[in-house]
């Protein structure tokens, strides 16, 4: 995880997550080069984002070839937290 946030949003501090991404599958398919998945951790700005300052939100269901783009959709999925449009998630407390 970075140190420093990627971005700042509303009084709250969103740092990417991307990891490798290992599909499940049958020995005869084949594997892609890669691909990740992303979460993101949301805390209150200036916090350290770590123990009870800070929750972290899995991007759903999605898959990047190119790690850039993962970075940049879990952003973006972590503004959409922090403007109430993601139905279920929410940083209501932090």
């Amino acid at each position: 995880m970075d140190s420093y946030p990627a971005a700042n949003c509303k009084g709250f501090d969103i740092y990417p997550l991307v990891y490798k991404f290992d599909a499940p599958r049958k020995w005869h398919e084949r594997r892609p080069d890669r691909s990740y998945s992303a979460s993101v951790i949301i805390c209150r700005e200036g916090e350290p984002p770590s123990g009870n300052n800070a929750r972290v939100f899995h991007v759903p269901e999605m898959q990047w070839t190119d790690l850039g783009l993962a970075k940049r959709a879990a952003v973006r999925h972590g503004e959409h937290i922090i403007d109430g449009q993601v139905a279920g998630e929410s940083i209501v407390g932090l």
